[in-house]
């Protein structure tokens, strides 16, 4: 009987010393699973990384990439001729020579446009081994577009090689070819060109142009005629036969001019009158320059101050000095400084003995 009750103490102080050891054990085992999962919740950001190789996969490694020259000379290869005009509009601007041998090419494209577009850019890099061809174009090709083109852009080249064509094309039946030519003819100053030049002085329609180019030809010759539209009714006529004529320097015209810084005449032409009369030596239009000085209109007011410059006095020095002091404007401060160097320097060497 004592050894069972000394057999069942024995085993329950052994099940008292067991039980805080396996409640140990347990707990730690259940609080184990929560940590590892917490910790594992950021593993779920690396999925979205496999998107990237995608966006650069558009652009496989190794493809060349075209130069904004390249794309141009490019797009003269195109089906679509707006296209290929667009190619040779960019590499004649690019003033790049590298760009002569594609513009040469299309030269011969079958649409006007591109070959209007082709040789302006070869005159605007002002090759010119071209000029043979584009004179024969501004001659022979079928398209108007493409005459007018070559007679205007050769102005460029300013090569008297294509007088001969320029002058052909002033017989051309197109009048726009025609107005081209005539106005490139001017701006070269191709002395051949004189007499047809005064041919087209009866053409109603070339009248301007052709006064305009015998004045930077500066034809004696053609003064007399030219004289003769000083009173014309279309007042643009008016303008280039006045500026004409001050070119010339024909003196036979000086009361005419005169006439012409009438105040009921319009102010264009009574500035470019005035400033034709300086150009003589005369300073009739003294007057009218003091009045256009304060003019708005830059164009006017250069003009005057040229007219200053050239046939001024004293007087003339000391209008524009207190002009020059009261002006605000830093153009026009400017415009009025050069006016008066211009003038003091011009007295003084005319003070000299």
């Amino acid at each position: 009987m004592k050894t069972t009750k000394t057999t069942l103490l024995t085993a329950a102080m052994a099940l008292a010393l067991l039980a805080p050891a396996g409640a140990q054990t347990t707990a730690p085992k259940a609080a184990k699973p929560a940590v590892k999962k917490a910790a594992a919740a950021p593993a779920a950001k690396p999925a979205a990384q496999p998107a990237r190789p995608a966006a650069a996969a558009a652009k496989p490694a190794g493809t060349p990439v075209l130069s904004v020259f390249d794309e141009a000379a490019a797009k003269l290869k195109s089906k679509d001729p707006s296209v290929r005009r667009q190619g040779a509009d960019f590499l004649g601007a690019s003033r790049d020579q590298k760009a002569v041998p594609y513009l040469t090419a299309a030269l011969s494209d079958e649409a006007a446009a591109v070959r209007a577009s082709a040789l302006d850019g070869l005159c605007q890099l002002v090759y010119r081994p071209a000029v043979p061809k584009i004179a024969d174009m501004l001659v022979q090709d079928k398209d108007p577009l493409v005459r007018q083109q070559a007679a205007s852009s050769l102005s460029y080249m300013a090569d008297m090689t294509a007088g001969p064509a320029l002058v052909k094309a002033l017989g051309d039946a197109v009048a726009a070819v025609r107005y081209a030519a005539a106005n490139t003819l001017g701006a070269m100053k191709y002395a051949p060109a004189e007499d047809k030049l005064i041919d087209l002085l009866d053409d109603a329609a070339m009248r301007r142009v052709a006064i305009s180019s015998l004045g930077q030809l500066q034809s004696k010759k053609a003064a007399a005629k030219i004289f003769a539209h000083l009173a014309d009714p279309d007042r643009y006529t008016r303008l280039e036969a006045v500026r004409a004529l001050g070119t010339i320097g024909d003196k036979t015209a000086v009361k005419e001019l005169q006439k012409r810084l009438d105040r009921a005449e319009d102010p264009a032409v009574r500035v470019e009158a005035a400033l034709a009369l300086a150009k003589m030596g005369q300073d009739d239009g003294l007057v009218t320059a003091y009045e256009f000085v304060k003019s708005p209109d830059l164009s006017l007011k250069n003009q005057a101050l040229e007219v200053i410059g050239a046939v001024g006095d004293k007087r003339s020095l000391q209008f524009v000095e207190e002009l020059s002091a009261g002006e605000q404007n830093p153009v026009n401060k400017s415009m009025l400084e050069f006016t008066r160097q211009r003038l003091s320097a011009r007295l003084k060497g005319q003070a000299k003995p």
